[in-house]
């Protein structure tokens, strides 16, 4: 009925989870970068 996509906190909430599920993979990464980056 909304036409606003996360007008909804409970879709607003989703939206965040499916990013932090996209984003943990690279996850070790990114601490190996920080802690390479921290040597130089």
């Amino acid at each position: 009925m909304s036409s606003q996509p996360f007008k909804d906190p409970f879709n607003f909430m989703y939206f965040i989870g499916f990013i932090l599920v996209l984003l943990l993979p690279t996850l070790p990464a990114s601490l190996t970068w920080l802690k390479h980056l921290g040597l130089i």
